[in-house]
């Protein structure tokens, strides 16, 4: 694997100086520079100070281990069980599909535990027709392996024995059993995450081969994940769910998840300060840990020479000869803690601690959280990357040392994970002072521009360099994403709503069966988007009868929301109805930071309906615009402009002359006003665009780094390509 020169955190590590050792790199530097033999251990009774110095450094040094615990009760509660695959609607506005979700991609999500099972069978369909990528990660976020068109591309069903750390199989590439051959996957640890992304075109109708509807249903739903005497019993065969996607939690599945849904206020349960606080930061940790503890030198493959590993292994961050387990090298990082209950074992509250000791703990906690957030809202950008953020290094995979530490915490606050760089690089666009904040207020715009040949390097403003079929169609695809983010919330961030005001790729023609003025009820069909109606589903209407049923047209840009979930029924037909009542909107929770959280909340006021014949009447599923890209450039529903270019726009309404095919609607304090009346609600959003399958480094331009033979010119950027600015043609 090549070596990624890091340009991921710079200045936000540099932030991050929790007093001590355990000082993240300066500005500049590589994190992985910092080894943990700069950290002695803590051998005596700490003091208050100390132990407000090791809190911080625990803090940072856990975030990860903490948040996939946590995050896995969440997800296994609310959906699927443990070593079971949740099959989720593709992301929308208000969806439940994971956190930080892509709107460009069909997710299917699933976590492991190797204390409850001894092996499990990864099944994966063939990846020569459609673009996916298994990302398998352990409990630390390290990526374990890549599973796809790029490191394994197949025309054929493939299986994959996934085993613990303490499996026999753990140290081989293949396994023979009972006659039946099995590509192998052993995690470093017991507790692992398995999260597919399959890409598709989120703004298609139904019946296109790579909508959302048919991607979920004709893909995604030929993933399978089984226990070992499962498949073998079936003829080694998968054995797949009934049910397409994963039925949506009930209301005991989502109280029960509920406490794991955010990282913990307090350092501990039963904090002094707050005696009723649910949940304790190092609890979790220490559970993480007594779950799966950290791996020795000799775990899984480790010693393999990089040349003799499967394709399907990732190798560990700066490998340079030979593979070892990417969580393995971390024990003296974690003996630091033990004078603050911190051990492999677990977490306990030291004996002879006090309100003293515990109020420490606490305060050097918060703090970490603070400086921490702070960080993750600043960033390394300058003019010479177009004001973007590039994280091509240290992501997805990360040192085992204090900038490794920082880094993947820095991911966690971003979403939780990433893949490595080769399957996706993460570009986020900041302002010229370095804040990633761009209002939702403003309008920006973004033009990506043909290659040019024979130019200069870097390669600044054409279109992503991607990895291309012959027919020169993106072989992965890359997106312009909005979201609004919050530091506070581990979950975020989150898709915005107004993302429901671009009705461009929408279509108000299907049935409306029935309307109940009395009930205020209407009665529909399915809708051609294929996604199926459930509350907080957003719907337009049009049709002759629109206004005399008191509905605003979706050519006025009238928005409604199905106000709970439908019941459903059988039409004559024999095809499923819908019942439900409209709202005019829908009020979210909002998060600590302001932003509306998604998946929450509940109907605004209800719509009086003021017509009982459906004469004329039309519906349908209005598809959020909160991404652009590759997918929808191919297919040719975004507008060139006329020397080949592509200009996207960004802001709270249609900029004159734009077409709307190419705008992302951004939420604005007057769209804000309709919904939460005078709340403080932040119009604050990020921009990221990831590109899944770039081009390889040494194959310029690219976002990856080069180290081909012929020097390219210094930059203080490491890669050959650059994205373009953003304009801010409001003066924003």
């Amino acid at each position: 694997m090549r070596s990624m020169s890091l340009r991921v955190l710079g200045a936000a590590s540099a932030a991050l100086l929790i007093a001590g050792p355990f000082a993240a790199p300066s500005a500049g530097t590589t994190a992985g520079a910092v080894t943990a033999a700069a950290m002695p251990a803590v051998t005596t009774t700490p003091d208050l100070a100390t132990i407000t110095r090791l809190a911080g450094e625990a803090y940072v040094w856990g975030l990860a281990p903490e948040f996939t615990y946590r995050f896995s009760l969440y997800n296994t509660i609310r959906h699927a069980p443990m070593n079971q695959l949740t099959y989720a609607d593709p992301a929308a506005w208000n969806s439940d599909s994971t956190n930080a979700a892509n709107s460009s991609v069909v997710y299917v999500n699933g976590f492991t535990d190797f204390t409850t099972v001894d092996a499990l069978v990864l099944t994966v369909p063939p990846s020569d027709r459609y673009y996916f990528v298994v990302n398998y990660l352990d409990a630390y976020i390290q990526t374990l392996g890549s599973i796809g068109k790029r490191t394994t591309p197949t025309d054929r069903t493939t299986h994959y024995l996934l085993v613990g750390p303490d499996s026999p199989y753990a140290g081989r590439k293949w396994a023979v059993i009972h006659g039946f051959a099995y590509r192998v996957m052993a995690s470093d640890t017991n507790l692992s995450w398995i999260l597919v992304r399959l890409g598709a075109e989120t703004l298609a109708d139904s019946s296109d081969p790579r909508s959302t509807h048919q991607i979920g249903t004709r893909v995604a739903a030929t993933f399978a994940l089984n226990s070992l005497e499962q498949f073998e019993a079936n003829g080694h065969k998968a054995v797949y769910p009934t049910t397409f996607p994963t039925p949506p939690p009930d209301a005991a599945q989502i109280t029960r998840a509920a406490p794991y849904k955010e990282t913990p206020a307090c350092a501990v349960v039963g904090f002094p300060e707050q005696a009723d606080c649910p949940q304790g930061f190092f609890n979790q940790l220490g559970a993480s840990l007594a779950k799966s503890p950290l791996p020795g030198d000799d775990a899984t493959l480790s010693g393999t020479p990089l040349d003799r590993l499967p394709p399907w292994i990732v190798p560990q961050y700066n490998a340079q000869t030979t593979y070892q387990a990417p969580s393995t090298g971390q024990q003296d990082t974690l003996a630091r803690f033990a004078p603050i209950g911190l051990s492999p074992k677990g977490f306990r509250v030291p004996t002879g601690w006090g309100t003293a000791q515990l109020n420490a703990l606490q305060r050097g906690f918060q703090i970490a959280q603070r400086l921490l957030e702070a960080a993750v809202s600043e960033s390394p950008a300058s003019p010479d990357t177009g004001n973007w953020t590039i994280l091509n290094a240290q992501v997805g995979h990360y040192g085992n040392d204090p900038g490794g530490y920082v880094d993947r915490a820095f991911i966690v606050l971003q979403g939780g994970s990433a893949n490595v760089p080769d399957d996706a690089v993460y570009t986020i666009m900041n302002k010229p002072d370095g804040n990633t904040q761009l209002d939702g207020n403003d309008t920006y715009s973004i033009t990506f521009t043909p290659p040019t040949p024979d130019a200069s390097l870097p390669a600044h403003g054409t279109y992503p360099p991607m990895v291309t079929a012959a027919n020169g169609d993106v072989e992965g695809f890359w997106s312009v994403v909005v979201y609004q983010p919050d530091t506070s919330e581990v979950a975020s961030p989150y898709l915005p709503q107004a993302a429901v005001l671009n009705n461009h790729f929408s279509r108000a023609d299907d049935a409306v069966i029935s309307v109940d003025p009395a009930g205020d009820t209407v009665t529909v069909a399915p809708n051609s988007w294929g996604q199926p109606l459930e509350a907080s589903s957003a719907i337009m209407f049009d049709g002759v009868a629109t206004s005399g049923c008191g509905l605003t047209p979706a050519s006025g840009n009238g928005v409604y929301y199905v106000a709970g979930n439908p019941v459903t029924g059988i039409g004559r037909d024999g095809r499923a109805t819908y019942t439900f009542q409209i709202a005019s909107t829908w009020v979210q929770q909002l998060s600590p930071g302001h932003v509306p959280i998604q998946h929450s909340g509940g109907p605004g006021p209800l719509v009086d309906l003021t017509c009982d014949s459906p004469a004329g009447l039309r519906y349908g599923a209005i598809r959020p615009v909160s991404q652009l890209g590759s997918n929808e450039l191919e297919s040719g529903q975004l507008a060139r402009n006329p020397d080949g270019s592509l200009t996207i726009w960004l802001g709270p309404s249609l900029p004159s002359g734009v077409p709307a095919s190419n705008w992302i609607p951004t939420p604005s304090d007057a769209y804000n006003r309709q919904i939460y009346g005078s709340a403080h609600v932040s119009t604050g959003v990020r921009v990221i665009m990831r590109a899944y399958y770039p081009t390889p480094g040494d194959e310029p331009p690219s976002l990856l780094p080069y180290e081909g033979p012929t020097p390219l010119p210094p930059s203080t950027f490491s890669g050959s390509y650059i994205p373009p600015e953003f304009a801010s043609p409001s003066g924003s």
